[in-house]
């Protein structure tokens, strides 16, 4: 009979992960209960094999931040981490999570380089804030790697993200069925790509019923709830007139520049209808409630673990790129015309 970690593990009633660690010597595990995992270990006759082996590594979790205004302690990040733990959990995998700050941290280089020889089950860099520049640096790692959040499009890397060009071209379509002609778009004054592919979608999403997206008709607000209430505020003052209806590029920055809007003398969506994204729990505790287009978060988590456990060791000659489907979510905020 071949015995697997797990049966190790359900003998000396540890985890397999535990047993994992034990028997490649990482820290993390008692001397007493190593030397009782590996003298199971011996007594069972246990083999690993290489995907065996492979499989009851660990997973690092890189969150990479560059000015942190994007990744923060939000509802959105929070439950993206946790189907990435529950999925790591289902699969008998432990989860490391590091922090990483290319602005902060004065042992950035040196993080990188720790990371690049670090042999586990994969890497998942959560690159959000990411730019080609920056990417360039997260090279020829020893363990296989996925970027989640960020596409990276024109760059050999395995990713997985959301699809933000279709989360446009939704908006448009619903603001257009909803008979709004002026339809104008709050993005954030802050570049990284996931705006910039879902500024294309909105953008191919209006050319589609003969309409235009102008640089006139782009309102840049910073990626923050007060960041963009206060750049709403003063975009109104200097006089810039409302459109019938905005796509804003996420729910944080569309409920900001709601309250900058109200309190300007406007009423949303009798005078401008609005459509948000990410469709987090704030969409339902604002008035009136936000239209958004609903990201699978959990879907996320799972996908990219799934996708990082398929991938040899041993780099590919070609890169794996997943778009996870988004869907919209129809609410008070958009009035038919």
């Amino acid at each position: 009979m071949k015995y697997t970690l797990r049966d190790i593990a359900k003998r000396a009633n540890v985890s397999p992960a535990t047993v994992s660690n034990a028997l490649n010597g990482r820290p993390g595990v008692s001397k007493s209960v190593q030397e009782t995992i590996i003298a199971l270990a011996h007594e069972m006759g246990y083999q690993p094999s290489r995907e065996s082996n492979r499989a009851s590594r660990h997973v690092r979790l890189i969150i990479f931040r560059s000015h942190g205004m994007v990744v923060m302690d939000t509802p959105f990040f929070s439950e993206l981490i946790e189907s990435i733990q529950l999925e790591c959990h289902r699969m008998d995998l432990e989860l490391f999570i590091s922090h990483i700050s290319s602005k902060l941290d004065s042992d950035y280089l040196d993080q990188i380089n720790a990371f690049r020889s670090e042999e586990c089950a994969g890497i998942i860099l959560l690159g959000t804030e990411m730019n080609e520049t920056e990417l360039k640096l997260y090279r020829n790692f020893r363990s296989p790697m996925v970027v989640l959040d960020n596409l990276f499009r024109m760059e050999n890397i395995h990713s997985v993200v959301m699809n933000n060009w279709q989360a446009g071209f939704l908006a448009a379509e619903a603001l257009f069925d909803a008979g709004h002609r002026d339809i104008q778009h709050i993005t954030s004054s802050i570049s990284f790509n996931n705006m910039t592919d879902r500024q294309l979608g909105l953008t191919a999403g209006l050319a589609r019923h003969g309409l235009q997206l102008e640089d006139s008709m782009i309102w840049p607000v910073q990626p923050t709830m007060n960041g963009a209430y206060e750049d709403m505020k003063a975009l109104l003052r200097a006089g810039k007139p409302l459109p019938d209806a905005f796509f804003a590029a996420n729910d944080i920055m569309a409920i900001g520049c709601m309250r900058a809007i109200r309190e300007a003398g406007y009423q949303v969506p009798d005078d401008v209808s609005i459509i948000g994204m990410d469709d987090t729990a704030i969409c339902l505790a604002c008035t009136p409630q936000l239209s958004t287009v609903h990201v699978f978060r959990q879907e996320l988590g799972r996908t990219v673990v799934r996708t990082l456990l398929t991938l040899p060791q041993q780099p590919m000659p070609c890169c794996i790129k997943t778009q996870v489907g988004v869907e919209l979510v129809m609410r008070d905020s958009v009035k038919s015309k």
